[in-house]
């Protein structure tokens, strides 16, 4: 601002609102970066907006068509729409911001919306974090030209990762397909490397509001309705869904809004609580599905309540406690005194090697295998009985269905159990990994494209670092020695609750209890859909081709 506006703002108050209207308006789109703590775009515009003493707006878009499109869950939509709320709350008395929920069925509406927001507010400057996904890269490339076309920047940052994608390369440039050398690249640079905290500054004198033309709340209450009103569209859409045959959303709902509460300090509490009780028992207890020993942060993560770099940094900060403040030695990861913290930290890090294998290859958005040759040759099954089985957890092997249902009633799945239940369905039924992978998709709170298809992927034996096709996970021996007593098989299986864990751990014993002639009491559960040995012998004869 010229010395001249300055004083004559200063000197006469009847022309404040006059005076507003020529300072520059900056707006924030938020995306899945739904927090205020370390947020990239956030405190970079927050810091230029004060730099050029402009105004500052901050708009959501809920695009319940596309969401459905890309098979976002019930859930996960739920958390969105409970976040946005209390995110509002934040950003206005924390950071003088006013942010502003609109409903665009799609993308190309958020294009169109934005463009006419900018030239209905005078907005010259839009900031946002990068999203990786292609219909989201085409959205901002074709925003990019049109905004361009009357000199509006649209600048973007790095935020989903920790370390951004194509910034962990091999000698030649490449990218890393195998995780454990990406692994401990990505460790060393980060520990010669300065991670920063992003601090958002509160905008001074900040008054504007947001003339919109769509359908749009801008405070706090008028959001919560208008998010619930979408949820309860979304979730009636969804009736007709075949996904959704086994579902009971309401339960589901109702279970996830109890385990996942919402906002930035839920999410902030939760990893305090996981790193003051869990994180050192975490190698061992992350494989029992019956404790909550996980961190649980992933839905968190997914729509970016938390950020990733606080996830590393807090680890880090336990790991130096636990060394006497020494983690400069990087050999110290392989320390078994500090396994446990360092598994968990490997888990952010296989969260970024994802996205990274995402940006280097998208063609994984269209439904290609990374490995194509692999997935080409491999007679997939599609039999629609087999897979309404797996999905209805009616597949006769417990630990499997015990996870489908806890699935289905929770949205939410164990991480080792997401690998047995995915492996069973692609080389047991050598049903396509595509079918899983949606369903996934349309169940999981957390469900997120990169993080998704990378563990379908590796259990298909068909990704980037895959299990190699002949390691075939055993559904009976991996519930005896992750489920030992049976407690999660139970605790989902109420029909076998009087069923000893040793004949569950067993499929011959299983078949001979489920047998006409060996059932003493009637079982309302169906035999193994499949013998195990059988199934692997095939799927490897037909990966071996």
């Amino acid at each position: 601002m010229s010395k001249t506006m300055a004083e004559s703002t200063k000197n006469n108050d009847s022309n404040n609102t006059k005076e507003n209207i020529s300072q520059p308006h900056y707006l924030m789109w938020f995306r899945r970066d739904l927090r205020i703590h370390d947020n990239t775009a956030l405190a970079a515009l927050c810091e230029r907006a004060n730099d050029d003493n402009a105004q500052v707006s901050a708009v959501f878009f809920l695009t319940p068509e596309q969401w459905q499109a890309h098979d976002m869950s019930l859930t996960q939509l739920d958390h969105i729409a409970r976040t946005l709320p209390i995110l509002a709350k934040d950003l206005h008395t924390q950071l003088n911001i006013k942010l502003t929920v609109q409903v665009c069925p799609s993308f190309i509406d958020c294009v169109e919306t934005l463009s006419t927001l900018c030239q209905s507010n005078k907005i010259s400057c839009i900031m946002a974090n990068h999203e990786y996904e292609g219909n989201e890269i085409e959205r901002d490339e074709q925003l990019t030209k049109q905004l361009a076309e009357t000199d509006i920047e649209f600048i973007r940052w790095h935020d989903q990762c920790i370390l951004p994608p194509q910034s962990i390369t091999t000698n030649d440039d490449s990218m890393y397909q195998v995780f454990t050398p990406f692994y401990k690249k990505w460790r060393q640079t980060l520990e010669v490397g300065d991670i920063q905290i992003h601090k958002a500054a509160a905008i001074n004198n900040n008054k504007v509001d947001l003339k919109s033309l769509k359908t749009n709340a801008d405070s706090s209450e008028a959001i919560e309705v208008l998010c619930k009103n979408v949820v309860s569209d979304y979730q009636q859409q969804l009736q007709s869904n075949e996904a959704y045959k086994y579902i009971d959303t309401d339960g589901q709902l109702s279970q996830a809004c109890s385990a996942y509460p919402a906002g930035e300090i839920a999410a902030c509490h939760r990893l305090d609580q996981f790193i003051a009780e869990d994180i050192n028992n975490y190698d061992v207890s992350r494989d029992v599905p019956s404790l909550q020993a996980t961190s649980q942060l992933s839905a968190y993560l997914t729509i970016g309540a938390i950020s990733p770099r606080l996830c590393y940094l807090q680890a880090i900060k336990a790991l130096g406690e636990l060394n006497g403040n020494d983690v400069d030695n990087f050999d110290s990861f392989n320390n078994t005194d500090n396994s446990d913290i360092n598994r968990w930290i490997s888990e952010l890090a296989w969260r970024d090697f994802y996205r990274h294998v995402l940006v280097e290859k998208p063609a994984l958005i269209r439904y290609q295998a990374y490995k194509h040759q692999t997935d080409i040759k491999i007679n997939w099954s599609y039999n629609h009985d087999d897979f309404a089985a797996w999905c209805e957890g009616k597949t006769g092997v417990p630990l499997v269905d015990a996870a489908m249902r806890c699935l289905n009633a929770t949205g939410f799945m164990h991480n080792r159990l997401r690998m047995i239940t995915a492996m069973f369905l692609t080389k047991d039924l050598l049903i396509d990994w595509r079918l899983g992978e949606r369903y996934f998709m349309q169940q999981l709170i957390d469900g997120d494209f990169a993080s998704n298809n990378g563990g379908w992927q590796w259990s298909a034996s068909t990704g980037t670092d895959a299990a190699p096709y002949f390691r075939i996970m055993n559904p009976f021996s991996q519930a005896k020695t992750h489920d030992s007593d049976a407690i999660f098989i139970k605790t989902w299986l109420p029909e076998l609750k009087e069923i000893p864990a040793i004949i569950l751990h067993s499929e011959d014993k299983m078949r001979k209890l489920l047998s006409t002639s060996g059932q003493l009491v009637k079982i309302n559960y169906p035999k193994p859909m499949v013998e195990h040995k059988v199934a692997r012998q095939l799927a490897i004869a037909e990966f071996k081709q």
